[in-house]
Formats: structure tokens, sequence, C-alpha cells
């Protein structure tokens, strides 16, 4: 029995040995992974020879040094201003501010500021041949942003907007409390040494560090508590100046279009401010346009107290959009022809109305958009653009880039029909109330509700469907005016009942040879309910398509619901 109980006690000695051990192995392991020993591993902080360093952030490869700092032209395209435009026809840059467009060819002193030839001591861009780059002075003169060229190091600093930098000085002797890390951490490698008293710049505070930056141009993480702070630095820039135009529109407005058949003079129209006449279509690929403008029209308006936003359209054509929008010479083109006219006639504003354009070239078109307003306000006139709601339609919808839209022009005027198409197989509103409030909402997502102006159609269809004798149904259509309805309905002594599905006065009736006519009208009823939309999210306006379907009573109605004279019913 002793026997046993010894070799029980060893075995219990070993056990507990074992376990000792092992367990100090593991609290030496978490020591070890949890301890942070300070690194020693040194990191290139250079990849390529001339690095940016951008808002904390260090890109490589975008600088080019030819007779002073040139940077890449992707490089602002990403991160400064992605309105930034290459137009590879002429080999040039575009740039366009609130005031001003500027075309700059590669590699010439020479460029042009709303087409005003201007000469630079040295190229604002240069080319690698295979890479395209904007003079860093240039810049500064255009964007507010500070470029800081260290020479010891071939880092170029940018900073963005005005700024204060607070200072610091390196108090403490460990060279491992001294080193940049990459991360931080003091486990983390590092990319630089500072030396004692060495000025820095802090950028940012992150749990118990500085992400600094040296004087040349360096940048990572040192433990704050190796700093002492001192003074601040500015950091001043040329601020980006905003346009001085200002609209001369008294809001919430209402733009009714004229689709001109003549240049008749109007008719009483209650309430409108504006009248936009369809008087310019594009032509040819070349970016010609059909004028058929009048003097006496503009005239005739102004002595009424109209204003005049002359449209413009593309006629719907997407090969000739295509075409004229290519090149920035044929947007200038366009541009030029414009202005002429608006100098010539008179009028106030011009409303461009292009669609049926491939989604492919609706970057050019936002970019014929851009170049248009700045010199359409140096001549006192208001640029508005007309966009569909949203769909999945490419041509008819996708292609408008309606938040790049609304930031270049004045206003936008949202098309808020057809909800079904003249060509539609089957029969329904053009435009229902619920359908326009939904699709409203989406694209007060993308415009700023001071800039959206809610269209609204004065026209109705007239459905009909018709039993074929193998039983299908063709269905087909006809605008109608306000009149036109009218006298429609009295012939046949028809009276309309209220469809809470389209929130809309609806009319149905089956002639005698088996005819089913449809109508879901437009009249003083849907039109309040359309204005008080504008009041409800505070939209600059309505725009009313168009002015000849209208009775002289629908613009009255109008009027008072925008003046908030009479309660919705």
């Amino acid at each position: 029995m002793a026997s046993i109980n010894m070799n029980t006690q060893s075995q219990k000695r070993i056990w507990i040995l074992g376990g000792l051990g092992v367990l100090f192995l593991l609290s030496s392991a978490v020591f070890w992974v949890l301890y942070p020993f300070p690194s020693n591993e040194l990191a290139n902080y250079y990849k390529t020879e001339y690095p940016i360093v951008f808002n904390g952030k260090k890109y490589e490869g975008e600088i080019l040094f030819e007779d002073g700092v040139y940077i890449s032209f992707d490089f602002i395209n990403e991160e400064i201003d992605n309105d930034l435009f290459f137009d590879k026809p002429s080999d040039s840059i575009i740039l366009t501010t609130p005031q001003n467009v500027y075309q700059m060819p590669i590699g010439s002193e020479q460029y042009y500021m709303n087409n005003k030839t201007t000469k630079a001591s040295s190229p604002p861009i240069k080319s690698d041949g295979e890479n395209v780059y904007i003079s860093a002075d240039w810049l500064k003169d255009i964007y507010p942003i500070h470029v800081h060229d260290h020479q010891e190091t071939t880092i170029v600093s940018i900073y963005e907007g005005d700024q204060m930098l607070q200072q610091g000085v390196v108090e403490v002797e460990e060279e491992d409390l001294r080193r940049v890390r990459t991360a931080p951490s003091l486990s983390s490698s590092y990319v630089h040494e500072l030396e004692i008293d060495e000025k820095v710049t802090i950028e940012k505070e992150q749990k118990d560090f500085y992400f600094i930056r040296t004087n040349e141009g360096i940048g990572g993480y040192v433990r704050a508590s190796s700093l002492a702070l001192t003074e601040s630095k500015q950091i001043e820039v040329n601020e980006k100046k905003k346009s001085t135009f200002v609209p001369s529109v008294e809001l919430p407005v209402h733009v009714t279009w004229d689709q001109l058949a003549t240049n008749e003079p109007l008719p009483s129209l209650p309430g409108v401010q504006i009248v936009s006449p369809t008087w310019f279509k594009l032509q040819n690929g070349e970016g010609d346009i059909r004028n058929i403008a009048s003097k006496s029209y503009v005239q005739n308006a102004k002595e009424k107290g109209y204003s005049i936003w002359a449209l413009f359209s593309n006629g719907f054509d997407p090969d000739l959009t295509e075409e004229a929008l290519e090149t920035y010479d044929k947007r200038k083109s366009m541009i030029d022809q414009l202005l002429y006219f608006a100098e010539i006639y008179g009028f106030d504003g011009i409303n461009l109305d292009f669609e049926n354009v491939y989604e492919k070239d609706g970057r050019n078109y936002t970019q014929f958009i851009r170049e248009l307003t700045p010199l359409a306000h140096q001549k006192g006139l208001v640029v508005s653009v007309d966009v569909s709601f949203q769909s999945g339609s490419a041509q008819w919808s996708r292609f408008y880039e309606r938040e790049e839209l609304a930031e270049a022009a004045d206003f936008i005027m949202v098309m808020a029909y057809d909800e079904h198409w003249g060509s539609s197989p089957v029969a329904g509103s053009v435009s229902s109330l619920p359908w326009v409030k939904s699709n409203l909402e989406r694209i007060l997502k993308k415009v700023p509700k001071e800039q959206l102006i809610l269209g609204a159609p004065l026209y109705t269809r007239l459905w009909k469907e018709e039993v074929m004798k193998d039983g299908s149904i063709e269905t087909s259509s006809e605008s109608m005016s306000m009149e036109e309805v009218k006298d429609w309905m009295e012939e046949r002594n028809l009276q309309p009942t209220y469809d809470p599905e389209t929130g809309q006065d609806y009319v149905e009736y089956q002639s005698e040879n088996n005819v089913t006519y449809k109508l879901w009208l437009e009249n003083s009823s849907s039109l309040r309910k359309r204005v008080n939309l504008v009041h409800q999210y505070q939209l600059a306006g309505i725009a009313t398509w168009s002015q000849t379907f209208a009775t002289e009573e629908a613009f009255k109605t109008i009027n008072r619901q925008l003046n908030e004279e009479e309660a919705i019913e």
C-alpha cells in the first residue's frame, strides 16, 4: 500500500508541474501577442518617384516635373473635380466653373477662356506621351487648393480649402517613439525616423497616435505623447468663386410651353410668368440649329408681361444628337448660335429639351449644359433643362444625369407625363396623381426642391378599345385639348365619375358598334392637385404642356391654387 501511495503522489506532482508549464507557455504566448513590442522593420515610403499626398492619403505616379509641377488629369478628375472633361477630337481639356469655360489644348501656351484667347507663360496642359498633366500653378488659380512641392523628397502635398494645421515638436529621446509608423501601433513598420526637436504638422488624431506630416512630406503615425503641441499654421487657398448670377424669377413660377404651329400673338394666360416657345431644333450632326423665332412674338409677349425661355430641341433624333455632342467644337457652335439668337430676338432664357438620346451620350449632354450655362449667365439668360421621371428606359430616361444637370443648370423641369404613351397597348391616365407623387419623391433625391419645376399635362387622351373579329382588343388613342374633350362629352351627354386610383375624373362610353371609349380628364380638379404637390414639396413651380391645349379657366385655376387662394378639395 505504501508503494502505491508514493506512485500516486509522484504522478500528481508530474501533472501539476505539467499544468504549470502549459499555463506558463500560454501566458507567454498571450504576452508576446498582446504586448506591442516596437517593430524595427523599415518600409519604403516611395513606390514611385513622385507621389502626391492629398487628404492624408498617398497617390503614386501622379506628378510630372517639367518647368514646374504638373499634376495628372486623372488625379484631378477623380479627387478634385469630377466635371473635368477631356475632349479627344480637339486634344484639349475643358474646364467649367460657375463663371467661365476654359478650353486648354495640350502643349500650347495659348488657351481660351469664354472663347477669348489667353496666353500663359508656359503650357497649362502637358503630356508625357501616355498621360495628361495640368500645371499646379494654374490649378491654384481655379480651385481652392494649396500645393506644396517638397523638393528634398519629390513629394507634392495638396491641401483643399482654408485650414488651420496644428504644429508639434518631437520631445522624446527613445528611438522607437520617434519612428513614423505605417499604422497607429508601435508594432507596425516605420517609414521615417524623426530627429529630436524636429517640427511636424499634425493632420489628425487616432487612438493614442497622431498622424503627422514632416517638412519633407512624409506622413505616418507617432505616439501622441512623443510630441509637444506648438503653434498652428494657416493654410490659405484661392477660394473658388460662386456664381453671382441670380435668375430674375419669382417663385413659385408658372411656365407654359407654346407648341408652335405659327408665331401668332399669345392669348390671355392668367398667372403665367414665362412662356417657352418651341423655336429651335437640331438640324444636323454638325450642330446647325433650325430657327423659327419671331421678334414680334417676343415683343407681344413682353407687352403682356411674359418672359420668354426659348426651347431648343434635339428633334428626338439619337443619331444627330450623338454627332452634334461628340466634340467641343460642335457643342461650342450650338452655344454660339443660341447666344446669338438671344441677342437678336431678346428672349430671357433657354430651355433644353433633349429626348431619345443614346445612354452613352448622356455625359456629353451634361457637358454641353456645363459649357452653355456660364456663357448664358454672362448674357443674363436663365438655363433650364427638361428631364423625364426615372425609369428603366436607356434612351428616354437613363441617359439623363439628373444630379449633375441640376448642378450645371438653374432649373430642372420634370416632364411628369406620359404614364401611358399614345401608343400604349393598354388604356390609362396620361399622368395619374399617385404615379406623379411617387416619382416626384424619387427625383427629389437627385434634384434640389428649389430647382425643380413640376411638369403638368394640359391634354387628355381619348382611348378607343375596339373588339376585332378574332376577339382581340385593338387599343388606340388621340390627344385632345380641354375644349375638345368638353365638346366630345357634351355631344354624348356624358358626366365624369371620380376614379380614386388615379385621383382624376373618369369617363367611359360604349358606342353602338361596340367600341369602348375611355378618358382620364385633365381639368380644374386634377390641376389643383398638381399645384398642391408644388406646395407640399416646396418646388420651384409648375410647367404646363402646352398652352394650346388649355382653356383660360385652366390657367386661372392654376394661378389661384399657386397663390393658395383656394383650398384643395
